[in-house]
């Protein structure tokens, strides 16, 4: 099962439907090939590379934020349930700039 890991240096998080548990994580800078693949797959949020994660969910789908987002526009926004069982997960090495994929 695919996952992402990300540093999450703002907090660009939404919550989207509370009945659910569906948020949103904002403005990624990854290819859409990429996202498509991750639906499905898992997304964990961390303060700092070599600190457990604070925050994730199952992927349920992503989209790509338009013109109308000035600065954030081409950047994906990821829609997840999330989960308590997502936090508390460190990663080990592999990390390139604000993120790490894991594709097993």
């Amino acid at each position: 099962m695919p996952k992402v890991h990300f540093i999450e240096r703002i907090t660009n998080v939404k919550l989207l439907s509370k009945e659910n548990n569906e948020w949103a994580s904002y403005a990624w800078a990854i290819g859409e090939d990429s996202a498509k693949k991750l639906v499905g797959g898992e997304i964990y949020l961390h303060k700092a590379q070599d600190k457990p994660s604070h925050f994730g969910g199952k992927i349920l789908s992503y989209f790509v934020l338009g013109e109308d987002a000035g600065q954030d526009a081409g950047r994906v926004v990821f829609v997840f349930q999330a989960g308590n069982e997502y936090k508390g997960i460190k990663t080990g090495k592999g990390w390139a700039m604000e993120k790490k994929f894991d594709w097993d």
